[in-house]
């Protein structure tokens, strides 16, 4: 079983079990009308798809960095 968990900057989590991930993808980010960023990331699995719809102050704090 595999588990993914999401931290939010006031200490708050959310987890949800995750099984049978398929893709992982994200769309280019898009200047909203007061001048922040929106980006959507998916997470395709075998049970469907989980949506994180994430904004962010510029650009840059939405660049996807791969870690090891």
């Amino acid at each position: 079983m595999k588990v993914a968990a999401i931290s939010f900057n006031d200490n708050h989590s959310l987890s949800m079990d995750v099984e049978g991930v398929r893709s992982i993808g994200a769309a280019q980010p898009l200047e909203l009308e007061d001048g922040s960023w929106f980006m959507e990331l998916l997470i395709r699995t075998g049970n469907g798809t989980v949506a994180l719809q994430l904004v962010a102050e510029s650009r840059d704090k939405l660049d996807i960095i791969r870690y090891e």
